[in-house]
């Protein structure tokens, strides 16, 4: 009984050291795995840099300033050219933790807060949902995706590393740039349309007038 017991004892500890050294190769391989995915992502993302630079575009490493830890790498990008606004809105380009196909390319559009309280004082709010749904209209045939939170218009495109070509990526940055001249644009017109409101004293004060 001794020398069964004895026998057993040992295949359990066999059994665990395999398993022991299994979960380490796994741990191991886990860890391999992902340093690979991290040093390819970094790779690329200087490969993308070096690109942007040979086109002519100011790119600032923004990796280090990075807080969210789901971004991995991000660089930011300033327009060739100002909008028509005289604005110069950076673009940003992002390589994330859990999405080891692709990257981001994205911007914000934050609507002048004179123009926005200007459109809300007119009482327009059927005019101001209108402007987003033309604009939705012409961005995503584009290929641009948006998310809107007034006053605040995001745009963004995701690019998979496999359909990666450098026009194609110089076609996605130009896009993303002319959507948001577009969105400028879209708001400008909204608001020049809009017929500013007279006060209460002006058409008491013309009647006055007329009487005379």
């Amino acid at each position: 009984m001794s020398s069964s017991t004895g026998s057993t004892t040992t295949t359990i500890d066999t059994n665990l050291t395999k398993n022991s050294e299994k979960g380490k190769e796994d741990k191991e391989s886990f860890i391999d795995n992902k340093k690979d995915s991290i040093n390819a992502k970094e790779s690329k993302f200087n490969e993308l840099i070096q690109w942007l630079q040979k086109w002519g575009y100011k790119v600032i490493d923004r990796s280090k300033d990075n807080k969210n830890a789901d971004i991995l790498f991000k660089a930011e990008i300033a327009p060739l050219v100002s909008y028509s606004s005289g604005t110069n809105t950076p673009l940003f380009l992002e390589f994330q933790n859990g999405f080891d196909d692709g990257f981001i390319i994205r911007t914000t559009y934050e609507l002048d807060k004179y123009i926005e309280l200007h459109l809300r004082n007119q009482n327009r709010a059927r005019e101001i949902e209108l402007a987003y749904i033309e604009i939705e209209q012409v961005i995503l045939p584009m290929r641009v995706s948006i998310i809107r939170a007034p006053s605040i218009i995001n745009i963004y495109k995701v690019i998979f590393s496999e359909q990666l070509t450098k026009q194609f990526f110089y076609d996605c940055v130009t896009d993303l740039i002319n959507a948001m001249s577009l969105i400028i644009g879209k708001w400008d017109q909204k608001y020049y349309e809009i017929r500013p409101k007279t006060t209460k004293e002006e058409p008491d004060k013309q009647v006055k007038q007329n009487q005379m």
